[in-house]
């Protein structure tokens, strides 16, 4: 049940998101909750070295973007949406470290070049991408893919071993 309490919370994040690029505020804490219940093992130390992680990539993309524009910026005025900050606040309380920085690259990765596509065959104009609801989509694929080949996160592995198992049965 709260396997698909996840689901639904993560679709409506990302419909909202897609949809009018905001997320319903009280959905974090509910994700957060539902994050905390599923992966019960996951140490405070390991929660605090994600936030650290976080903290860590905003600190450098304020400073980049400030580099960039000669002042300095704040992120969330034009760069990243405060829905965006709280999605990977939240996701820092349900993966190890090593997953954590796993699942925050490859989705990174597959969201640039999905909206790298996108862009070339559509050529929008103002398009902005709605960073926190296509993490949920990956992160929806994630769990289906770990639910129905048995992996579990926490332990560090939960990304390494998710893929070798979608590997070895083809």
């Amino acid at each position: 049940m709260i396997r698909l309490l996840l689901l639904l919370i993560l679709l409506v994040m990302g419909i909202q998101d897609m949809k009018f690029r905001a997320i319903s505020w009280y959905l974090f804490p509910v994700l957060a909750i539902v994050l905390l219940l599923l992966n019960p093992s996951l140490s405070l130390q390991n929660c605090l070295l994600n936030i650290g992680f976080v903290a860590f990539v905003l600190v450098l993309l304020t400073a980049w973007f400030s580099l960039k524009q000669g002042s300095m910026v704040n992120l969330t005025r034009r760069h990243l949406g405060m829905g965006d900050i709280l999605f990977l606040l939240c996701l820092a309380l349900f993966f190890s470290p090593v997953d954590f920085f796993l699942f925050y690259l490859f989705s990174l990765l597959l969201i640039c070049m999905g909206t790298g596509a996108y862009l070339l065959l559509r050529r929008p104009a103002n398009f902005t991408i709605p960073l926190a609801g296509l993490q949920g989509f990956v992160l929806i694929l994630l769990l289906l893919a770990s639910w129905i080949w048995k992996t579990a996160p926490g332990n560090g592995d939960f990304l390494p071993d998710l893929l070798s198992n979608v590997y070895e049965r083809g």
